[in-house]
């Protein structure tokens, strides 16, 4: 894969930018533009569409400052501004989204033209899918795996007998306790650090560049994944609050 650093550039003049046409404070705006949020890089200008504009790696464009639609090969941790890896820092990526949906929300282009509240409602559904993805483990994971060129199709069983049985006997576990809210607490605790230590072992295996391993890992995440969804159903229907 390309290095991200190459296909970056843009965050510094995208929110000195839109500090001219929307309300920001200073504070704020030199904030955010040295977290370097988003950036990318064009080897020839492209033009802006609404005035013809040579322009290059910018969000917006440099002229009339109008939004320009976001370039394809950026992938989501290009798009919040964070290094492609597996392990994140959740605090830091939810500022960065924070700081993008707060640019890009269709809101602040109600008086715009047609075209450009349709790009900007295109970029904030792909900033909040990119956001969903890279916060859950899970999400992440595949998500990596896929810009791998790799994929763990629905359905998939290819895991050792052993771990199938082991998931069949956690799954009891959850439907033998549908009416003791105890015992679903319990299953979830022990759940979630089930699928923490999964995590991490998908951590060491995305920093070995091993994605035999990570896919292996992940598909295990998925079978944990499914028991969660059951019990937060469970904690739902028994009333636990946290």
């Amino acid at each position: 894969m390309r290095n991200t650093v190459n296909k970056n550039i843009i965050f510094s003049r995208f929110l000195k930018e839109r500090r001219k046409l929307y309300s920001c404070s200073t504070d704020k705006v030199n904030s955010a533009i040295s977290s370097n949020i988003l950036q990318y890089s064009s080897d020839s200008p492209s033009k802006c569409w609404n005035c013809n504009f040579a322009y290059k790696s910018e969000l917006f464009c440099s002229q009339c400052k109008t939004l320009q639609e976001m370039p394809e090969n950026l992938n989501y941790f290009d798009i919040l501004g964070i290094k492609l890896n597996y392990n994140v820092n959740n605090q830091e990526l939810h500022e960065k989204y924070r700081q993008l949906q707060s640019m890009l929300h269709p809101d602040k282009f109600g008086n715009r033209k047609e075209k450009e509240k349709q790009i900007s409602e295109s970029l904030s559904s792909l900033l909040n899918k990119a956001y969903s993805t890279l916060t859950h483990p899970l999400k992440r994971g595949l998500y990596m795996l896929q810009l791998k060129g790799i994929s763990i199709p629905e359905g998939t069983t290819s895991v050792n007998p052993e771990f199938l049985m082991e998931i069949m006997e956690k799954n009891e576990e959850v439907e033998s306790a549908s009416n003791d809210k105890e015992e679903v607490i319990r299953l979830m605790q022990e759940n979630k650090m089930i699928l923490h230590k999964l995590s991490m072992k998908v951590a060491d295996a995305f920093s070995n560049n091993d994605m035999e391993q990570a896919k292996e890992v992940l598909m295990k995440m998925k079978y944990y994944s499914s028991i969660e969804s059951r019990l937060k159903a469970l904690k739902q229907d028994l009333g636990i609050v946290d």
